[in-house]
């Protein structure tokens, strides 16, 4: 209802009640034809397709993916299995880093179990470059570990053991595979 002067007297006096006046709709935000363009972006077909007129999406395109390759190297990267000593260990696994998982692989030489769950370690190291995988002679790195104790993983975060995987039979003996099934 439109309000005259005389409806407003009447809600003045409280005969009618004032209605809530209705909130403005929000209008749906339109993209830029300069945001649009960034965001099509999808390859470097796309990039080649731009205009002359274009160049500052490609400035802006840029900037934003040199960001984004800053960004990744920022997180380290390892991809193989290192030989540590007990004087290693704390500089190796306590000192790794925040949010670096670590994985450090006990092995006596000798033991089938050990060379087999060794070439898996080394697959995954490569399959997995953002965690940090180290190995050790068991009786190297911690005294009197008994070597019906191995193969032995022990898992860490932050420095932080969070699981420990010890004995042939936690890995399927002589059967283990990278896939688990062994």
């Amino acid at each position: 209802m439109e309000d005259t002067e005389w409806t407003d007297i009447l809600k003045k006096h409280g005969i009618i009640k004032e209605e809530p006046k209705p909130e403005p709709k929000e209008e749906p935000e339109v993209l830029s034809t300069f945001e649009r363009k960034l965001n099509d972006i999808q390859s470097e077909d796309d990039l080649l397709d731009l205009d002359d007129d274009d160049e500052d999406v490609m400035r802006e395109y840029r900037n934003r993916r040199m960001a984004e390759m800053r960004a990744k190297s920022l997180i380290p990267t390892f991809g193989d299995v290192r030989e540590i000593t007990a004087t290693d260990y704390v500089a190796e696994v306590n000192g790794a880093g925040n949010d670096i998982n670590v994985v450090l692989f006990l092995y006596q030489s000798g033991i089938p179990e050990c060379s087999i769950l060794n070439k898996i370690i080394n697959e995954l190291a490569v399959k997995y470059p953002t965690t940090k995988f180290l190995k050790s002679i068991a009786s190297l790195c911690v005294a009197n570990f008994p070597d019906t104790g191995l193969p032995a993983l022990f898992l860490y975060k932050n420095g932080v053991l969070k699981k420990q995987l010890i004995g042939k039979q936690t890995f399927g003996g002589k059967d283990m595979n990278l896939k688990g099934n062994g």
